[in-house]
């Protein structure tokens, strides 16, 4: 049998099909097309990310106000800026908390209440999950070797990435350390593969926060926003 041979692209990817020549000599018809959607399928290709990305579109960058506060949901007033986004996000805040949340069922991009430690109480965003490998390479975390698409996958200081925080502060008259803000917004990670009770955590804040593995046991409980009434 004559085989003859045909480029096409899926997600920007070179696919080469070794056609029977019938086939090839009269195009790739409906009856073939069978072939084509087991081949994507096969490949795992998705619409919504490209190639090589790990998208979060679904985690909200407002902070919920929470005029119903249940029984057995716990209130702390934060007093750290280690999540700022650019309004003082969650500083001075009363923050309510769920503790009932089962610790298995957190998702990327959940803001969490834990202990450090020093066993003082500090809160973060869930970056990777239990059995994931993190790394961060310039400022960019990476899941599974794969770019994290999302407002908070990549450095920031005060809401803005590297691209944008030098054009503001200057700007503004804002003085800065450059060096120390290029280290920041620079920051690289090794690999790490995180066990079946670890999740990985940053803050929203790259040089006010922390980003640290955290095992299960030392989650308090989710974030679900400010107490309403209090400066809201």
């Amino acid at each position: 049998m004559i085989f003859k041979i045909q480029k096409i692209y899926i997600n920007n990817i070179s696919v080469f099909l070794f056609l029977p020549y019938n086939i090839y000599k009269g195009g790739i018809i409906l009856k073939y097309g069978v072939f084509l959607i087991m081949l994507l399928i096969l490949m795992g290709c998705s619409s919504n990310s490209p190639a090589g990305t790990l998208s979060d579109k679904d985690t909200n960058p407002n902070v919920n106000i929470i005029k119903e506060v249940e029984p057995d949901w716990l209130k702390h007033h934060y007093l750290s800026d280690n999540m700022d986004r650019g309004n003082h996000d969650y500083y001075d805040q009363v923050l309510v908390i769920d503790p009932t949340v089962i610790p298995s069922s957190y998702t990327r991009g959940d803001i969490v209440f834990f202990s450090n430690s020093t066993n003082d109480q500090m809160i973060s965003r869930v970056i990777a999950l239990p059995g994931e490998k993190v790394s961060i390479s310039d400022g960019q975390i990476f899941i599974n070797n794969k770019k994290l698409d999302a407002f908070y996958g990549k450095a920031h200081r005060l809401g803005f990435d590297k691209n944008s925080y030098f054009p503001a502060m200057d700007k503004a008259g804002i003085e800065y350390n450059k060096e120390g803000m290029m280290d920041t917004f620079n920051t690289s990670m090794k690999e790490r593969e995180l066990s079946e009770n670890e999740y990985f955590v940053v803050s929203d804040d790259w040089m006010r926060g922390t980003m640290q593995p955290l095992e299960q046991g030392d989650i308090i409980g989710k974030v679900l926003g400010y107490q309403y009434g209090y400066k809201n």
